[in-house]
């Protein structure tokens, strides 16, 4: 992409990306240009977009930060820092409230146990037990501890810790997380215990959400993201079928013209 846009700037003698922001409009404009900036661009613009405007857009804050390794982590923040020359940790902390900043902290501080870190039996019921300790065992939610425990684990051992809770407690962890959480908060527990559990069905659900409810921008963003991880596309568009509907046929139905033409594009569907 990169030797794409240098030679059409080169040959033209001037910017694609002005090109494609004053020759296109809404949907197609959002991918177009998701696509020009390529993966770590793309991250980078939509948390200033997020941040930077009358209200934060935690919807797309949360796709961009939530459920990523350690590496995509830094790249991120560091990205931010070059493009925007302020850091990311702050412009978080002065837009949104202090239980969501403390979640955003400690995902930025990129300690999360690595993807191929094993599930330790002792470590679950551990861990477990805090939780237990930290909800429903008090008056109140220690929410730092909650949100401890749910940064610094990786996705096979927060679904290994659900499984526990249950067979401990007989609650799910997730109707513990709807009780005693609220906005947020709440939201962003949520998305990343389902995410550990079923990541395709995850992803489907996320692309429903952003079809059902004409959330075109977010809608963009979440398929672009798919886009450049074509296993997750596919077992997306697999998962979406719980739906009774291809992804495709959604589309279809939900959308026309150049937003219909890109999204189609973009799943491989046309």
């Amino acid at each position: 992409m990169l030797q794409l846009v240098h030679d059409y700037n080169t040959r033209f003698i001037c910017s694609l990306e002005e090109d494609i922001k004053s020759e296109t409009r809404s949907g197609l404009e959002t991918a177009l240009l998701a696509l020009l900036r390529g993966p770590l661009g793309h991250d980078a613009h939509t948390l200033d977009k997020a941040l930077n405007r009358m209200g934060t857009d935690e919807d797309a804050l949360m796709d961009v930060l939530l459920c990523r390794s350690n590496a995509d982590i830094r790249a991120i923040a560091a990205e931010y820092k070059r493009v925007t020359r302020r850091d990311l940790v702050v412009d978080i902390k002065d837009d949104v409230d202090d239980a969501l900043f403390r979640l955003c902290s400690m995902i930025l501080a990129a300690t999360r146990a690595e993807g191929a870190a094993p599930v330790l039996a002792h470590e679950v019921d551990a861990k477990v037990t805090e939780l237990q300790r930290a909800t429903e065992g008090m008056i109140g939610t220690n929410a730092v501890s909650v949100a401890q425990i749910f940064t610094s684990s990786n996705a096979a051992q927060i679904a290994a810790m659900a499984e526990a809770y249950q067979r401990k407690y007989h609650r799910s962890l997730q109707e513990v997380i709807e009780k005693e959480f609220r906005g947020d908060m709440e939201d962003a527990l949520l998305r990343m215990l389902t995410a550990a559990q079923n990541r395709a069905a995850w992803d489907a659900f996320r692309l429903r959400e952003g079809l059902t409810k004409r959330k075109d921008k977010l809608l963009i963003n979440r398929v672009v993201s798919l886009y450049w991880d074509q296993p997750r596309l596919q077992a997306a568009k697999e998962a979406y079928k719980k739906f009774h509907v291809t992804l495709a046929k959604e589309v279809k139905d939900l959308f026309k013209g150049d937003l219909e033409d890109v999204i189609l594009a973009l799943i491989r569907e046309k």
